[in-house]
């Protein structure tokens, strides 16, 4: 899908017109999506990719719901949805040219841009290539039923992710009547609330056979606080969701993304930060820096149930990607073509007198990526060529795993993937002067798993494991050599890890539910972005020798009356170097930068009878300070902000109508939230808006 063809259809769906045509038709099953029962657990939870039974995996897990991720939400970033789920930080960098900085335990703080170090599925289908980068291009959160977070090592079942696994679901259900959901939210920020955005969401749901199709529209225009942060992006995405024979369902998606624009404000220093958090670097400025993207992902899903037990599951997809990517030192010109398949059986298999379920699966994928780097004057390219080259990426990864019922309350899980991934690159900028860089590096690991749950009673399960990680670099961490050259960086590795961890998750009556972990992971090797003063704004990446990552994460809800509720997310880490050396310094026990020793989010919900479908949330965050550089001491302020929601949701005539509106950081704090961690001549600071206001309103019709 090139350019021209995909702007073209964005413009008729941006337009004035489309808003009277979308309201006339909206989206689903209001039931679905305000049930209460979306915020319980399933009972089986699909990141686990075995149909056990979510009281018999020894992991952590958590599940947010519909109503938690767009009950007076904005829906522009997973910092939101995620805010209460322990163990995963979320750094809202504010910048929609590189995205949130995602990390799970530790793993992934390193991102520059876009995650690294955890698996991103969407309806099943990876957003993680094969290399490890993955892309929320094609996500849209006001379309998101569910998201299931596994957090720890994920191998035996997931390759080439140390932190876990983020799985995003829409479940549209086939409705008795087409229905369409249309909504519109806006803020506004800036000391005159001068600074403003707008998004729009219409998502038609309609019947086809006994299976449900599904079409969502959406637009975001951005423009931040921040100078130079003015965004526009655009996504159509497609389901179809099929009953075929026997006891098969197929799934069919495609998804549609066009970001023609998203300007990259940068990073600011002490004295920048100082002077205007709102400012951006004159260099960013003046290279117009940012990216502009097209995207398109199809895939097709056969799955299976059967009566007793057991499930089978076969996946296809394919994805291209278009990027142009003005930064402050090149123009990056990089055109990507990824496909694979996944495939899995599951299936319960007696072990003597014992219960079991066995998993067993493949999973295969292919890149190629077309790069070129020129010279960046103004935002445009030069004809002058800094990189050319092509480079192919393979990973197959093929699993087992076992859960053995050893007695009616306890469960063994054992369970190990074996991967195979090589790097290919053709440099086709070959001189006198410049040789050839093309080669191939092939990075493969044998990781396993295993854990025990004990049901200590109907409603409380304990669980230990223990688990090996595999992470490789991403093409474009190889890509970037600190000697400029061609090729693949042949002095950058991956990373491993082996974890340790123990946790407890249950309820007490109907009035408490209550989740907590303890975890220490060995890694080695891990990947660390650095940048050189001579190239500020581009990151390179080493291996440390070895460090430490240890946790503890504890999460809940407790009613307090009817219709009134505290959920809260307390999460303590420390991780630190055990051997690591850095210009002839030695940095054992340093703590890493880039992740806060400790994280506290607060959620107090009302939501009584007697306000008749009206309802109200207070919400506490606290960060403390950390260190953003492996040799200085230089670090962050500790930062607390508050926000407030409320709206009202219920029915006028025939339609479902639920308006709301918010305050961001109603104590207009000014803090620091996401860094780039070390960073050149001292630009670490992204900034986060002071006190910001926005409100929405969503019409269901035909429900």
């Amino acid at each position: 899908m090139r350019l021209s063809a995909t702007r073209a259809l964005w413009f008729l769906l941006a337009s004035p017109l489309a808003s009277p045509l979308a309201a006339q038709a909206t989206r689903a099953d209001s039931t679905r999506r305000d049930s209460t029962a979306a915020e319980l657990p399933p009972v089986a939870v699909s990141a686990t990719r075995s149909g056990v039974p979510r009281d018999r995996v020894p992991n952590a897990t958590a599940v947010v719901g519909r109503t938690a991720i767009d009950r007076g939400r904005a829906t522009l970033g997973l910092d939101e949805s995620l805010a209460l789920v322990p163990g995963v930080y979320v750094a809202n960098r504010y910048n929609f040219s590189v995205d949130q900085r995602i990390s799970i335990r530790g793993f992934g703080a390193r991102s520059a841009f876009a995650v690294r170090g955890i698996t991103v599925l969407l309806d099943g289908i990876p957003q993680t290539l094969p290399d490890g980068q993955g892309q929320l291009t094609n996500v849209e959160l006001g379309e998101a039923d569910r998201i299931e977070v596994l957090r720890g090592s994920s191998s035996a079942l997931f390759g080439n992710a140390a932190g876990g696994v983020i799985s995003i679901w829409s479940d549209p259900v086939p409705p008795a009547h087409a229905t369409e959901q249309i909504s519109t939210t806006g803020g506004a920020s800036g000391a005159g609330l001068d600074r403003t955005w707008s998004k729009w969401l219409s998502t038609t749901r309609w019947r086809v056979g006994d299976g449900v199709a599904q079409l969502t529209a959406s637009r975001l225009g951005y423009t931040g606080e921040r100078q130079h942060s003015t965004t526009d992006l655009r996504t159509l995405n497609g389901r179809l969701i099929l009953p075929v024979s026997g006891a098969w369902t197929l799934t069919a998606l495609i998804d549609a993304a066009d970001d023609p624009r998203a300007d990259n404000p940068g990073s600011l220093t002490a004295a920048e930060l100082a002077a205007n958090p709102d400012s951006a670097p004159p260099a960013y400025v003046a290279t117009a820096a940012g990216k502009s993207v097209t995207q398109l992902q199809s895939g097709v899903t056969l799955h299976r149930f059967d009566d007793g037990g057991g499930q089978m599951s076969f996946t296809v997809y394919a994805l291209t990607r278009d990027l142009q990517n003005p930064l402050t030192y090149a123009y990056i010109d990089l055109h990507r073509r990824a496909y694979g398949l996944r495939g899995s059986l599951s299936r319960p298999v007696q072990f003597g007198r014992l219960r079991q379920t066995l998993t067993a699966g493949l999973d295969a994928q292919w890149q190629r990526d077309d790069r070129i780097n020129f010279g960046n004057v103004g935002g445009s390219p030069t004809v002058v060529r800094s990189l050319d080259q092509l480079e192919h990426v393979s990973s197959v990864g093929p699993f087992v795993q076992s859960a053995l019922e050893i007695a009616p309350y306890a469960t063994l899980t054992v369970g190990a993937r074996y991967d195979d991934i090589g790097f290919h690159v053709h440099d086709r900028l070959v001189t006198a002067t410049n040789p050839d860089d093309s080669g191939d590096r092939l990075m493969h690991a044998l990781s396993g798993s295993a854990g025990l749950t004990v049901r200590a009673s109907d409603a409380t399960t304990v669980y230990a494991n223990v688990g090996s990680s595999f992470e490789t670099p991403t093409t474009t961490e190889l890509a970037n050599r600190p000697d400029t050259a061609g090729g693949f960086n042949p002095a950058l590795g991956p990373q491993t890890a082996t974890t340790y961890e123990v946790g407890l998750r249950g309820a007490a009556g109907d009035r408490l539910t209550y989740s907590f972990a303890l975890y220490q992971a060995a890694v080695r090797g891990e990947l660390i972005a650095f940048q050189e003063p001579t190239s500020p704004g581009r990151s390179f990446y080493r291996n440390a020798g070895r460090s430490r990552h240890r946790g503890a994460e504890m999460g809940g809800r407790l009613a307090l009356a009817p219709g009134w509720s505290v959920s809260a997310n307390w999460t303590v880490s420390d991780f630190r170097y055990t051997q690591y050396t850095v210009d002839g310094r030695n940095l054992a026990g340093r703590q890493l930068p880039g992740i806060p020793p400790q994280w506290l989010d607060l959620v107090l919900h009302a939501a009584p009878d007697a306000a008749r479908g009206g309802w109200a949330d207070i919400e506490f965050q606290h960060t403390s300070g950390y260190l953003v550089d492996d040799t200085l001491d230089t670090r962050t302020a500790p930062w607390t902000a508050v926000g407030v929601r409320a709206g009202w949701d219920g029915l006028a005539g025939r339609s479902r109508v639920r308006p709301f509106v918010a305050v961001n950081n109603v104590f207009d704090r000014r803090y620091v939230s996401s860094v780039v961690i070390n960073a050149a001549n001292g630009r670490y600071y992204e900034p986060a808006p002071g006190r910001n206001i926005y409100l929405g309103v969503s019409l269901t019709l035909g429900s």
